[in-house]
């Protein structure tokens, strides 16, 4: 398997222990949390009573709030950097062989925190559920937008609306930070492309 980044040293055992620990202790807080708001929308979409609908409608939104300080304070307290998801395919993807880099174009901070975590989600699935040989990811710069492509060659079957395997994560965090996003997956493998708008470049 070729090294993501050539340069790439690792982590302090210790810090990566400390973000290992943060990652479990908040990671299913944090997907219930979705979870719960999904089920809500489903109840919303529902014949209701207008003041019925609006009054779940509000608590959608309260929750929506306190999930999105909740994740807030997470990314605050460990923050990713590309480094960190690069040692994460070398650990997890050995067996795979990967095509592609991390140099685009630096991001704002949160945005750039928020993709790594994506890339630390779609990576686990693959490693887990893809029986995968190769993994890739490419990037083209436009006068709009950062577009990344990332996937696999593998069997498919990953849905992102799916309520496990943290796709729901993914989901939540794709909405926040890309003008549009697409997860297409099939027989040959999964495949996403995510557009950033320039803005968030720094």
């Amino acid at each position: 398997m070729h090294s993501p980044i050539s340069n790439f040293s690792s982590a302090d055992s210790f810090e990566a222990e400390r973000l290992g620990l943060a990652r479990r202790l908040h990671e299913t807080l944090a997907q219930d949390l979705a979870a719960i708001g999904y089920r809500l929308d489903a109840v919303i979409a529902e014949p209701l009573t207008p003041a019925l609908r609006a009054e779940i409608r509000e608590i959608r939104m309260d929750l929506m709030r306190v999930a999105q300080g909740f994740r807030d304070e997470i990314y605050q307290a460990r923050l990713h950097t590309r480094q960190q998801v690069a040692e994460f395919i070398g650990q997890n993807l050995q067996h795979l062989n990967f095509s592609g880099d991390f140099n685009y174009p630096a991001l704002h901070r949160d945005i750039d925190s928020k993709l790594n975590e994506v890339l630390i989600e779609i990576v686990r699935n693959t490693s887990k559920h893809a029986k995968a040989s190769t993994f890739y990811l490419r990037y083209e710069l436009t006068k709009d937008s950062l577009i990344l492509e990332i996937g696999d060659d593998g069997i498919g079957m990953m849905q992102v609306q799916s309520k496990s395997f943290g796709l729901i994560a993914i989901d939540e965090l794709l909405k926040q930070i890309t003008t549009e996003y697409s997860c297409n997956s099939g027989n040959n493998g999964v495949h996403f492309r995510i557009v950033i708008d320039r803005k968030h470049l720094e």
